[in-house]
């Protein structure tokens, strides 16, 4: 097994990590693989890639069968690396990478009587693919791949060859031991693992859902006739990408540090239904309203037009709008609902 390890430059990478201010003081690392065949039973690991952070800066150490028989080495050494972190960050690892290695980890007790330590039991993943699946449409990927990502948050970079056209390279690798062979397939599973520091910043995104702001100015306007609430946000996380998404008259608008909401507002009567579903004992409120998303903090009360109806709003009065919390809360309900939408 050969372990190669590389620094990169926080000065490349800072303006798109998140890393340390969604998850704080965990300590979290990444990883990738690569392996010669999507079956477990009939392939095997012969790259596995981890990013570390040591004295501020990521490490991308690739952990390298450069022999063909190293796997069990390769994954030893994987597993004793994570041991001690919290958070284990990867691209679609929940459903590929990690079950992978469980597998071929029960393949070489079989085979070999070799025995690994599973330390993905002690650490929680966290999936970057599966995080911003529910926001594609919201804003405008094609696909989920990773490369899709990286090019909507501003990143290009030239890979000549994906993960299946790999197999052959490494497998001729194997065979020559040529050293051009050796540099791509090394270079590919490198810029993945460099890729994922830079797609961190969808994490920003992920902050913003959570409702992880501060409240700004909170004011109406009108528009086209439209009476609407204006909320300003300030993120806690920059935002390397503008997003400008809407739902059912709700628009959200978001670039670097700020955020804007705008919300319909609807002036009338309402109903407040102590019984939730029954007309009787209802009390009649006239004012301005706001939907509420069927997500309300629990001490402000929630109004309907029927007692049936399944739109619920908050009433816009010194309960709601003078607790900078609760604008807070209500807000984040927004955001992500409006962040999970998809046009039926």
């Amino acid at each position: 097994m050969e372990k190669i390890v590389e620094t990169v430059p926080a000065r490349k990478v800072s303006e798109y990590d998140a890393v340390s201010t969604y998850f704080g003081n965990k300590k979290v690392c990444m990883f990738d693989i690569e392996t010669t065949g999507l079956s477990p039973f009939k392939s095997f690991t012969y790259l596995i890639g981890v990013n570390i952070i040591e004295d501020g800066e990521w490490k991308i150490i690739q952990l390298f069968n450069d022999d063909g028989q190293s796997e069990p080495e390769l994954i030893r050494t994987f597993q004793s690396m994570i041991d001690g972190y919290d958070v284990l960050v990867e691209f679609n690892g929940d459903r590929f990478d990690i079950p992978y290695i469980q597998k071929r980890m029960g393949y070489i007790r079989q085979k070999f009587g070799i025995s690994l330590t599973d330390n993905f039991r002690k650490i929680e993943s966290f999936d970057l693919m599966k995080m911003i699946s529910p926001y594609k449409f919201a804003l405008g990927l094609p696909n989920i791949k990773q490369k899709t990502i990286e090019k909507y948050l501003g990143i290009n970079r030239l890979d000549m060859y994906n993960g299946g056209q790999l197999i052959d390279v490494y497998l001729g690798y194997l065979a020559g031991r040529d050293e051009k062979s050796r540099k791509l397939v090394l270079r590919h599973n490198r810029d993945d693992m460099e890729g994922m520091i830079f797609l961190s910043n969808i994490l920003a995104t992920q902050m913003m859902a959570e409702g992880q702001f501060d409240v700004g100015n909170i004011d109406t306007e009108l528009d086209n006739d439209t009476l609407m609430l204006m909320l300003e946000l300030e993120l806690r996380s920059g935002l390397k990408n503008k997003i400008f998404t809407s739902m059912e008259g709700v628009r959200l608008s978001a670039s670097d540090s700020l955020a804007q909401l705008r919300i319909p507002i609807y002036t009338g009567v309402m109903n407040y239904y102590p019984e939730k579903t029954k007309a009787e004992g209802c009390e009649s409120y006239e004012g301005y309203f706001v939907p509420s998303f069927n997500k309300t903090p629990d001490i402000l009360a929630e109004y309907k037009a029927e007692p049936k109806s399944k739109e619920t709003y908050i009433m816009l009065n010194d309960t709601f709008l003078g607790n900078r919390e609760f604008v807070r809360q209500y807000a984040g309900n927004v955001i992500n609902s409006v962040l999970n939408y998809r046009i039926k």
